[in-house]
């Protein structure tokens, strides 16, 4: 497992760099060996203090296919940690037995596919605020690559729900297309399906 623990708006101590790292190693059981494990420790200020300590998690995994996402609030950075790492457990148990159920179902769909994730993050929305020159162009910050595996527009859409995101990229396993599933408006769901 390889973690990146990053601090915002606070001081990220050694304490807090090993208790992340040591709680989230519990879910190593769920995963193969490449893991990676992102973490945030944030402190935002507001006015309700019980709702001030931030930490959230990312994990990419290939036994899991698709990234798994975590967060929590409260009044302490330790007590934000427990609950995030009891949501990520319950979210790899859930999609983990998900996988093996449709893999048993799906023995004819044995196509893998890779996407890249790209992100311009939090850092830098808030550097370009500061610096601001009209110049300045977007550079992609994070970049990454994990294994697509095929999935139904409908556990698409639980993807989709789950990290809180306006649209997700998949491969449709009953197409055998790369599909974007996304939120609309009204609150339901639009499906791309590309015409080659």
């Amino acid at each position: 497992m390889q973690f990146v623990v990053k601090g915002k708006n606070l001081q990220l101590t050694e304490a807090l760099k090993d208790y992340s790292e040591k709680k989230l190693s519990v879910t190593k059981k769920y995963f193969d060996d490449d893991v990676e494990v992102d973490v945030t420790l944030a402190v935002k200020d507001s006015k309700d203090t019980s709702r001030s300590k931030v930490c959230e998690v990312t994990v990419w995994a290939k036994a899991i296919g698709n990234p798994i996402h975590a967060r929590a609030v409260s009044e302490d950075l330790y007590a934000s940690i427990d609950m995030v790492v009891e949501k990520i457990e319950s979210q790899a148990k859930k999609y983990k037995g998900k996988i093996t159920s449709r893999r048993r179902n799906n023995k004819g769909v044995d196509k893998q596919a890779t996407h890249t994730i790209l992100s311009f993050g939090e850092d830098f929305a808030e550097k370009a605020e500061k610096d601001a020159p009209a110049e300045v162009s977007p550079k992609i910050v994070r970049s990454g690559t994990f294994p697509m595996r095929p999935m139904y527009s409908d556990e698409a859409a639980e993807q989709l729900e789950l990290f809180g995101q306006d649209f997700f990229v998949f491969y449709n396993a009953e197409t055998n297309k790369v599909n974007v599933i996304y939120r609309r408006g009204d609150g339901n769901f639009g499906l791309i399906e590309p015409e080659y």
